[in-house]
C-alpha cells in the first residue's frame, strides 16, 4: 500500500501540468472553437446530450448549402429576398431583417402579409 501511494504522488505533478495545459478545453462547447464550423453569418448551438452541432443562419441570411455543408448568404441575393420583381430588397438597419420597398412608379395593393406591387 505504501508503494502505491508513492506512485500516485510521483505522478501528481505531471497530472497537474497536463490539466493546466488543457485548461478544461474538453469541457468547452464545440461552438466556442471556430463557431462550430458554422460560418460567420450563422449562429452555432450544441445539443448537450449528443454534442451535435446545429447551425442556424442569422436574420437576413438564408442557407444555400445543405444540412451538412451550411452556407448562409444574404437573403436579398436569393430570389430578391422574396420581395417580388417590382420591389427592392434591403435589410432593416437594426435587426437585419429583409425589407421589401416598392420601386418608384409602383403602388402597394393587397394586405400587409401579401403585398402586391402594381
Amino acid at each position: 500500500m505504501v508503494l502505491h501511494g508513492r506512485l500516485v504522488y510521483a505522478w501528481l505533478p505531471l497530472l497537474v501540468i497536463l490539466l493546466q495545459a488543457f485548461q478544461g478545453s474538453f469541457a468547452k462547447c464545440s461552438c466556442s472553437r471556430n463557431n462550430g464550423g458554422c460560418g460567420k453569418n450563422a449562429l452555432c448551438s450544441e445539443n448537450r446530450k449528443t454534442s451535435a452541432i446545429k447551425c442556424t443562419c442569422k436574420t437576413g441570411y438564408t442557407n444555400t448549402g445543405s444540412a451538412v455543408h451550411f452556407v448562409c448568404k444574404d437573403s436579398c441575393t436569393i430570389k430578391n429576398g422574396g420581395c417580388g420583381p417590382r420591389a427592392a430588397c434591403s435589410h432593416h438597419v437594426k435587426t437585419n431583417a429583409v425589407r421589401c420597398t416598392k420601386k418608384a412608379g409602383h403602388t402597394n395593393t393587397g394586405s400587409a402579409s401579401k403585398v402586391r406591387r402594381t
